[in-house]
């Protein structure tokens, strides 16, 4: 938990004091179980192990012919060994049974999958073997060189042995986590459960996609935003309609929200205006300040309020500084309350392949494209990076901090970015 400094006493936070500052008050994701089927995109609530190895059996990697390796000795295309085929094995059978053979240079028809009896050492894939069908019906596989002993066998356990961790709490779970789950037969999974939150635009001048667009007025992007990108955390997600700009509207919005939701995000209405009310109508609805200006750009207005367990987020009306605000902040905090093991931001290091000239008193975060170079990652901040450009969001894939001070950032200096997700 970050100490209070006399700038937060202030109310004038660090993104790192903030994002602290945050990620404290989320509140401990409870548990349930689902169907392995629903459990994309959840967070593990307990660690699961191996319950047996992978593969549980000695496994054919590839269609061939399972063989004795000192069968096909000295084989060569000039000499090749005759082996006889008296046996084949599918996937989803049993090698039971299937274990020693009348005739002593004798081999097994295998496939991808099969089970290879104990008593054959190697696979010799079949574009390497020919295969004579003699008349009493008994198949006769020619090989015209060694087996190498253990080729194309998987052994058990070679690839995951028993006991061994397959997800560890906390882990969120995708695609690859599914298939892993599903290989050693977990049916159901215990889940963290869901977070819920409430996304409330707030202006005048906002109305919904579908609405007549009068003069003066703009179609609410912002909110759109947020429910997406927290639904696609994993969310549960409320978006509120826009609200005018009105002290006591948006504060019996606020108190209603909370009655659902543990976290309440809003957009607009932050900064020091004639008719910027989120900050009276937050402490209208009985909440304090956790901080009320963040030392960013762009977002300095951003603000947290705290009643009790429940948190509020204010961000900007601007589509850039709320887009900041969301990733510097937000999700740190979503990220904690559904159990992830991994919530604060990640920086990494790169290099600037553009330079950002405009001085700031702040750090400034500037979306970006990122690639890698050289065995380093290289950072293109955006042409147009405006405030209120939305365009920009598409084609970045990082924000680039620039420090903070007079000379901004050269091109081939390095900076911290975090990658946008």
């Amino acid at each position: 938990m970050i100490e209070a400094t006399e700038k937060t006493r202030n109310g004038v936070v660090s993104v790192e004091e903030a994002e602290g500052l945050l990620v404290s008050r989320a509140l401990p994701p409870g548990k349930e179980v689902v169907e392995l089927s629903q459990a994309l995109g959840r967070t593990a609530a307990e660690a699961y192990v191996s319950p047996f190895s992978m593969p549980p059996f000695r496994r054919a990697a590839m269609d061939g012919y399972a063989v004795k390796t000192i069968d096909t000795l000295g084989a060569s295309p000039e000499q090749p060994v005759l082996l006889f085929v008296e046996s084949e094995l599918k996937a989803g059978q049993s090698a039971e049974g299937v274990q020693g053979f009348s005739s002593e240079r004798s081999a097994v028809r295998v496939f991808t999958g099969s089970p290879v009896p104990a008593s054959f050492d190697s696979i010799i894939i079949q574009e390497r073997v020919r295969r004579v069908i003699g008349e009493d019906g008994i198949g006769v596989a020619q090989i015209d060189r060694p087996a190498e002993r253990g080729q194309h066998i998987a052994e058990p356990g070679k690839d995951i042995p028993e006991c061994s961790l397959l997800l560890k709490q906390g882990k969120r779970i995708g695609p690859k986590e599914m298939a892993l789950l599903a290989s050693f037969g977990f049916e159901r999974v215990s889940v963290h459960t869901k977070p819920t939150v409430a996304v409330l635009p707030i202006g005048e001048e906002l109305v919904l996609p579908g609405q007549p667009l009068l003069p003066g007025r703009i179609y609410d992007s912002n909110g759109f935003m947020l429910e997406a990108s927290l639904k696609e955390m994993g969310a549960t997600v409320r978006r509120l309609p826009p609200c005018a700009d009105r002290e006591d509207e948006i504060a019996r919005l606020i108190d209603q929200a909370w009655e659902t939701a543990d976290l309440v995000v809003t957009t607009g209405g932050v900064s020091v205006g004639r008719y910027d009310y989120a900050k009276p109508a937050a402490e209208l609805a009985g909440a304090e300040p956790l901080f009320t200006k963040v030392l960013m750009r762009p977002g300095t207005p951003t603000s947290a309020y705290a009643r009790g367990a429940k948190t509020l987020i204010a961000l900007s009306g601007n589509p850039s500084a709320c887009f900041a605000g969301l990733e510097l902040l937000v999700k740190p905090y979503v990220r904690k309350a559904y159990g992830s093991d991994s919530y604060l931001n990640e920086w990494e290091s790169g290099v600037l392949e553009e330079g950002v000239s405009k001085p700031c008193p702040y750090p400034r975060y500037i979306r970006s494209r990122v690639r890698p170079a050289g065995g380093a990652w290289s950072l293109t901040p955006l042409p147009n990076d405006r405030s209120g450009n939305i365009a920009a969001f598409s084609g970045a894939g990082a924000l680039a901090m620039i420090p903070a001070g007079g000379q901004g950032a050269a091109a081939g200096q390095s900076v911290r970015w975090l990658r946008l997700t």
